[in-house]
């Protein structure tokens, strides 16, 4: 089998929510509570001139919104387009369960004028059937601006291209300045004294998050390209455009779609089973119905992320954490976690995490916990690792064709850790997209 080495060509998604995931009160699967809240997320991609992104623009034609993308570069800060300022303004997230990137599984509870309750059969707040969630098929649950005391979750666009040549996407553990991870930031909590600390967390949000990446060849059609060929950022190189989703279908000949999950963190398991990777079977449609759906053919999982044991060039996290605290008059944790994270560090986490390595063969994987979906952590951590997952690709960009790209962020409910938890929790988000010219 090849391995993804030398050739791999970078262009790095860093999705920075400093400070921004903070559960009110708790949050699980199996019962009613509150959310995560989202403050403000700032993304980077940074990438080569071998791989080209652009922020995701649109108009509305005729009262249909079309997509095109803005102007290519090896970086782009999603912060600083427009297009983008809902992500600073959603509300929450809850749990929710998908294996497609199409149907979203959002769980139901019991109310108090449920008949089932009304009799005695169920108690307010507990899991309905699987056959009651509700699928969310329109992303009416997505980016919401308010409180949802059901499930919710995160998703934006944008474009890739390669001039060049045929590259072959995947998620990337990446090098020094760059790669893949998702980590628990720390919390402050104040001391006797008056001052701050940092603590750490349990681990729950770092091991049920998941990324996900939905991609299709459909073609953009004209009044697409007219848009783009208008706008300001237009380059007469790109000709074509592909990757229109369902909703905005207007005919023509439509691609199967591909969604790609990463799972990171895959040895954490703070709530689930000790010293045991446990497969995550998420909600999907089968048939019709709501089931557990297996995704090998879609799953990359990368080992632990954490923070960085001081060292000759790493000051320990604490003492930054002073260092940014030194002669400022804070008088809350949330400040303190605001003055380090956002003004201080400035979002730029990379220096301080190791990255964990990702399992290169999902197949291999599989073949452990095949039978009873288990396998124990040693033997998981013994599997080859490398820089990228060699079976699992997220797309193959043509030559000199936009490649525009949905991006997930969520929380799974099918996870064996989604339980509850009562401490806040802050977390920081990084994705490298890695391109090689030959695929298996």
């Amino acid at each position: 089998m090849n391995k993804l080495g030398p050739k791999l060509i970078a262009a790095t998604m860093a999705v920075v929510l400093a400070v921004v995931m903070s559960v009110m009160v708790t949050y699980a699967w199996t019962v009613l509570s509150t959310a995560p809240v989202a403050e403000g997320i700032q993304i980077t991609i940074g990438g080569s001139n071998t791989i080209l992104v652009a922020p995701d623009l649109t108009k509305t034609v005729d009262g249909k919104t079309y997509h095109f993308p803005g102007g290519f570069s090896g970086k782009l800060n999603f912060s600083h387009h427009e297009a983008y300022a809902y992500l600073s303004e959603i509300a929450s997230m809850m749990p929710v369960s998908t294996a497609d990137g199409k149907h979203w599984i959002i769980p139901e509870y019991y109310d108090i004028l449920d008949e089932a309750v009304l009799n005695g059969e169920a108690c307010v707040g507990v899991m309905k059937p699987m056959e009651e969630f509700t699928v969310d098929t329109q992303l009416q649950y997505a980016n919401l601006t308010e409180f949802s005391a059901s499930g919710s979750y995160v998703y934006l666009d944008f474009w890739v291209v390669s001039p060049g040549t045929e590259y072959t996407l995947r998620m990337s553990h990446g090098d020094e300045n760059g790669g893949s991870y998702l980590l628990e930031l720390m919390d402050a909590a104040e001391t006797a004294d008056g001052g701050f600390v940092l603590t750490a967390t349990e681990g729950t949000a770092a091991a049920t998050a998941r990324i996900g990446f939905l991609v299709n060849s459909n073609p953009a059609g004209e009044t697409a390209l007219s848009c783009y060929r208008e706008s300001a950022t237009f380059s007469d190189q790109y000709r074509k455009l592909v990757g229109v989703f369902e909703a905005e279908q207007t005919g023509g000949v439509w691609q199967q779609e591909n969604f790609t999950i990463y799972e990171p963190n895959g040895d954490v398991h703070p709530n689930g089973e000790n010293g045991t990777y446990v497969l995550t079977r998420p909600l999907g449609i089968v048939g019709g119905r709501v089931q557990e759906t297996d995704i090998w053919n879609c799953l990359s999982v990368s080992l632990e992320n954490r923070w960085k044991q001081a060292d000759a060039y790493t000051p320990p996290i604490d003492e930054l954490f002073q260092a940014a605290l030194l002669g400022k008059n804070i008088n809350s944790a949330q400040e303190a976690e605001h003055e380090f994270y956002n003004k201080y560090l400035q979002g730029q986490f990379m220096p301080y995490v190791d990255k964990g390595q990702f399992i290169q063969s999902t197949a291999s994987l599989q073949g452990y916990c095949y039978g009873d979906g288990m396998v124990s952590i040693e033997e998981m951590r013994a599997l080859q690792t490398a820089g990228a997952t060699d079976d699992i690709s997220i797309v193959t960009l043509q030559k000199n064709v936009p490649q525009r790209i949905r991006m997930f962020l969520w929380l799974e409910g099918q996870d064996v850790d989604c339980a509850n938890t009562e401490s806040p929790i802050n977390f920081a988000v990084s994705i490298e997209l890695a391109g090689s010219n030959w695929d298996h």
